[in-house]
């Protein structure tokens, strides 16, 4: 199953690579990510495109410290509600347990956990890749880098961790301890943040119970329309891209950056032909728009996806049997039939 990550996990990155006088385009080209979606922060992406980009870019660049850099360009908010959630929660540890609940929000590609450590009750924050996505190491210290500035949201800027936690046997670079200002420690079992417990007691400044409940009830229902779920998000891009006339499976797949035959394969682990899907779509489309007895014949087969009306009357007697002027009428006259008997309704 691809997993994927929200575009803000990008948060600036063409910006840095510009500074860095790389070519991000060509960068993004490389790994089919799209730079207009990375330029808006718009949607989600795969997460093994966004982790190898990154990594791609450290190489191709020869900055050894990308991933710390690029997490001086973001902090919590990368997160969406996700942050404001934190944000309104009683102490840091709170805000740290409802990220880890609800992170499958922003991304299912990472784990996030915080664990207890030893006698004196210190605690480690830790992340790791969904099962089968390799760690990369500049994603690694990327999600270290986010987690420490807003880590210092949370709880002010006097927050230091008691140390960090390093897999590696030798730094890749000399950034670590000006940017974490804590020791550090390496051949590690896991790369972590090591937290006092005094530090996940602190409370949050801007904790607000009423609107934390608010905000968990927005983020449950945003759940339900599955944000990270493919067949989400290719209905979403269809949706998008028909009235550019480019709906087709090789743009779709190019939007979520993974090969055409990857996006037939995994829909078709899901019984989704997308042939079927895009067909699907159109039909509820075209119900909705010759509801408006307005729109041109030729504006809703633009909407569509149709680049000529005839593939569009072709679609329409296929779906219903008959032409698109006379299922306009069909439905402008249930319409009429409709509100007359609602109208006789009141009036008796």
């Amino acid at each position: 199953m691809t997993q994927l990550i929200k575009t803000a996990s990008l948060t600036g990155f063409y910006e840095l690579v510009t500074r860095l006088n790389g070519n991000p385009d060509a960068l993004l080209r490389q790994f089919n990510i799209e730079a207009e979606k990375v330029k808006n922060l718009d949607g989600v992406l795969p997460f093994n495109s966004a982790t190898n980009l990154i990594e791609e870019t450290a190489r191709q660049l020869n900055c050894p410290d990308f991933g710390l850099r690029l997490a001086q360009q973001q902090d919590l908010t990368i997160l969406g509600p996700l942050a404001a959630v934190a944000m309104n929660a009683p102490t840091v540890g709170d805000a740290l347990k409802a990220i880890i609940g609800y992170l499958h929000y922003f991304t299912r590609g990472l784990h996030m956990v915080l664990d207890a450590e030893g006698a004196d009750k210190s605690s480690r924050l830790w992340f790791e890749p969904a099962h089968g996505l390799p760690a990369l190491r500049q994603s690694q210290e990327l999600t270290l880098g986010v987690a420490h500035i807003s880590l210092k949201m949370l709880y002010g800027e006097g927050f230091r961790p008691q140390a960090v936690l390093l897999q590696s046997d030798a730094p890749l670079h000399d950034s670590y301890r000006e940017f974490f200002a804590a020791p550090i420690h390496f051949s590690q079992d896991r790369d972590a943040l090591l937290l006092s417990t005094e530090q996940l007691e602190k409370k949050v400044v801007q904790n607000d119970p009423r609107m934390l409940e608010f905000l968990n009830e927005y983020i449950r229902e945003a759940l339900r329309d599955e944000p990270m779920n493919l067949e989400h998000q290719v209905k979403q891009l269809i949706h998008r891209l028909m009235p550019l006339q480019r709906c087709g499976l090789q743009e779709v797949a190019n939007q979520l950056g993974l090969h055409k035959r990857t996006l037939q394969r995994r829909l078709r682990e899901k019984s989704i032909v997308f042939e079927d899907l895009l067909d699907r779509i159109r039909r509820e489309c075209t119900e909705h728009y010759l509801a408006d007895p307005d729109m041109a014949m030729t504006q809703v087969a633009t909407l569509l996806g149709y680049r000529e009306q005839s593939s569009f009357n072709r679609a329409c007697r296929r779906w219903f049997g008959t032409t698109p002027l006379k299922v306009r009428k069909q439905m402008l006259k249930k319409v009429t039939t409709a509100e007359a008997l609602a109208s006789a309704f009141e009036r008796c």
